[in-house]
């Protein structure tokens, strides 16, 4: 009877043994409850949370360094204290100036607080702070803090929608880019005969007797604008002009003129 019940002893013993090693390697597995960290409190007032809730992530820069512990109203004002367990390996690098926001990760969209570093020259953050929250930066986050004007989002992304729907009717999206590829083609096309005509007036000295011609128009047009030569003189010299209109001018002479005209050739005839 003592054999076996010391059997029993010594199997139990063995077995609270095996659960008690069981138990504090579930224990030790889960960083954040190890019995060789210590930790900080900080507090951040938020507005609203956002979905954010107890044991979501605290991240700094990136790098997870707590969770969430508590959600808590405040009576004073209309906000929401959230305090949050942090490792106190990494206060070090949480400085005062630092600023907190919510985010939001995964495709589940997952809200956790995110630390935003502040100057490392400022004095180190203490424990049962505050920190400051600092302006939504992901698209989530400005579009619940600009509440209603984020509808004016939505009307726009509507419009949109009903402009690429009514260009798509009829293929009509379609044939707006096969008349751009033809007129590209056609300007193509333009632009190599154009090359091709430059390129023979450049062959043989074309190029050379065309830009000689240019310039010959040009100094006869000159000189007719300036007066010189007989053209010239003809067209900005005002007496002339008179003299025609003073010849053509009136009626007793137009009248005059046609006689002489239908003389002459009557006697032709």
């Amino acid at each position: 009877m003592e054999s076996s019940h010391s059997t029993q002893v010594k199997v139990g013993i063995f077995l609270a043994i095996g659960i008690v090693i069981i138990l504090g390697s579930i224990f030790f597995i889960g960083g954040e409850k190890s019995i060789f960290k210590s930790y900080v409190h900080l507090h951040a007032h938020f507005d609203q949370v956002q979905g954010l809730a107890e044991g979501s992530v605290v991240s700094l820069s990136g790098v997870t360094i707590g969770n969430v512990q508590k959600i808590n109203f405040l009576s004073e004002k209309n906000a929401l204290d959230v305090v949050m367990r942090v490792d106190k390996t990494f206060t070090g690098r949480i400085r005062e100036g630092s600023q907190v926001e919510i985010r939001t990760q995964g495709a589940l969209g997952d809200k956790f607080v995110f630390i935003i570093p502040g100057d490392p020259r400022n004095p180190e953050i203490k424990d049962g702070e505050i920190l400051e929250v600092a302006k939504p930066t992901d698209l989530i986050g400005v579009i619940s803090e600009r509440g209603g004007e984020a509808g004016k989002l939505f009307d726009v992304i509507n419009e949109m929608y009903k402009i690429t729907k009514s260009m798509n009717d009829g293929n009509r999206l379609g044939k707006i880019m096969e008349n751009f590829e033809s007129t590209s083609k056609n300007l193509s096309k333009v632009s190599g005969e154009a090359s091709q005509m430059m390129t023979k007036l450049n062959e043989g000295n074309s190029g050379e007797k065309l830009k000689q011609t240019i310039n010959k128009l040009d100094a006869i047009v000159s000189k007719v604008d300036r007066g010189e030569g007989t053209l010239g003189a003809l067209i900005n010299d005002p007496s002339i002009h008179n003299q025609l209109k003073a010849l053509l001018g009136g009626t007793q002479r137009k009248n005059n003129v046609k006689s002489l005209l239908r003389t002459s050739i009557e006697k032709e005839e």
